[in-house]
């Protein structure tokens, strides 16, 4: 695996303490470069699962050109971008990071 931008790795270790969520549990929010990082990250991830199951883009911009850009790659599959991508927030939920 290649080395993670410093953006990202400050996204995963930091961008929990900015999300903001109401008494029942539920996301209200992300401040703060750091977590809107994350959130950014998660939502890369989502639209990489839906394009991946559909077929369809989920949004004007590229998922892949994002991962890529997200996790410091050249990926050319889409695949191998949202294993790579889940693996770095699965490694990240195991050392601590929610």
């Amino acid at each position: 695996m290649s080395e993670l931008p410093e953006s990202t790795l400050e996204a995963l270790t930091n961008g929990p303490k900015g999300f903001d969520f109401d008494e029942e549990g539920n996301f209200r929010g992300a401040s703060g470069a750091p977590a809107v990082g994350l959130f950014r990250i998660i939502t890369i991830q989502n639209a990489l699962q839906f394009e991946i199951k559909t077929g369809m883009k989920m949004s004007r911009f590229s998922a892949l050109k994002a991962a890529n850009q997200v996790l410091g790659t050249d990926y050319k599959r889409k695949q191998k971008a949202l294993d790579h991508i889940t693996a770095v927030l699965d490694a990240a939920k195991g050392l601590g990071v929610e």
